[in-house]
């Protein structure tokens, strides 16, 4: 996507659209790409207090514990970041109703709808937390809207050790239960997680690498994603699924 960058990174505060000095358009794209992400951090939370209930490994429940607290913290830093702009939870809920049912959304849905047992609980950090935290690092530590730029760095340093628990959970989950049992299970998880990234070249990822609020297309997002994983599952003797080109994808 061949799309010129107009804001830099932190550039625009609460008071500067508050006050109409950017854009009205900018205002619309950020409340809509904020209330996804609040969102998608809610249902991450609803998924591990799920998981804290379903799994019976109480060696799993102090890592599920901890990102249950940090993805309740992490929801509210940015239900406030709309607050500043004047839309409260339900008002940013509301406008993604019809989103919560899209592809985009099944994989954080999934996890908090229907996490029963440990094998869910990692094919839930595999295919949220990891596509979260690169949606985070690529896209919002730049983002042009200074608060929001400002949570997705605290989220990412409160977050650095998800990924590792999602390798050891991976691990873990070949030794239980067996190879063949967690490549059935990728093939059903992985283009829900490839799928949380969006349609490519979307009108509305256009607009928020215009407006800075997002630096790289879903394209780009999803590659990094299947690249650091096929390396990890490799490593464990698995296979990743091959996925249908176009959105949204599905296991070939």
């Amino acid at each position: 996507m061949s799309v010129r960058r107009e804001i830099p990174p932190r550039a625009v505060e609460p008071d500067d659209v508050k006050a109409g000095r950017v854009d009205p358009h900018y205002r619309k794209t950020l409340a809509r790409l904020l209330a996804a992400h609040a969102l998608a951090e809610k249902l991450t939370a609803l998924g591990y207090e799920r998981a804290l209930e379903a799994v019976k490994n109480a060696e799993l429940r102090p890592a599920i514990e901890k990102n249950l607290v940090e993805e309740r913290r992490h929801a509210r830093l940015v239900y406030r970041a709309l607050e500043e702009l004047g839309i409260n939870e339900q008002a940013a809920d509301q406008t993604m109703v019809s989103a919560y049912r899209s592809p985009s959304f099944e994989a954080p849905r999934r996890f908090a709808e229907r996490t029963r047992t440990e094998l869910d609980l990692l094919m839930a950090t595999v295919s949220v937390d990891m596509t979260g935290l690169i949606m985070i690092g690529v896209n919002y530590r730049d983002s042009s809207y200074a608060p929001h730029a400002r949570a997705a760095e605290l989220i990412l340093e409160e977050e650095a050790d998800h990924d590792a628990l999602a390798s050891d959970l991976l691990g873990q989950a070949v030794e239980h239960y067996g190879p063949l049992r967690v490549n059935l299970a990728l093939r059903k998880w992985i283009p829900r997680a490839v799928n949380f990234f969006g349609p490519p070249g979307s009108g509305f990822t256009s607009d928020c690498i215009r407006f800075g609020l997002k630096t790289s297309d879903n394209a780009e997002l999803a590659e990094i994603y299947l690249t650091m994983l096929e390396r990890r599952t490799r490593q464990l003797g698995l296979r990743l699924p091959k996925l249908t080109p176009d959105y949204p994808h599905a296991a070939a």
